[in-house]
């Protein structure tokens, strides 16, 4: 059953996994030096920038698949199903954690993870607003004449 709790506990998870594959891909850039390069035209003709334009849209496809399988080694390293903890079960542990159903979360935390935290704000906040321990409210009518 989903509850406040495992959902927050969920996204958590997944922006943690999402922030440990931007990390990863941040240290492939210094090995990798394709990945950082910016890729500019060499003359003024549209040929040149169009040429510029496809070398710097094939650089960011290659960051981002980078890391999407950084995002699904993590995940499979710990080997915990994130559809697990979001249903609160007892164990989020698999066995095959190197099988397509949780390489395809490293999909998602990559290409969700800024949604993921807004969420995950949203629900931390509310979530301590109804922890706290508010003053009871008045039982009865007060009126201002």
């Amino acid at each position: 059953m989903v509850t406040l709790d495992s959902t927050i506990s969920f996204l958590i998870y997944i922006t943690a996994v999402s922030s440990a594959a931007a990390g990863v891909t941040e240290i492939a850039k210094s090995a990798i030096p394709f990945l950082t390069y910016d890729y500019v035209p060499e003359n003024d003709s549209c040929e040149a920038h169009c040429k510029a334009c496809k070398k710097q849209q094939l650089k960011k496809l290659f960051n981002l698949v980078f890391s999407v399988v950084a995002a699904g080694c993590i995940f499979a390293e710990l080997g915990l199903d994130p559809a697990q903890i979001l249903m609160g079960a007892d164990t989020a542990y698999v066995a095959d954690a190197w099988g397509a159903r949780i390489w395809t979360w490293g999909i998602v935390a990559v290409f969700g993870s800024p949604f993921f935290h807004a969420i995950l704000k949203i629900l931390q906040g509310y979530q301590q607003t109804v922890s706290n321990h508010l003053p009871p409210k008045p039982k009865q009518k007060i009126s201002g004449k």
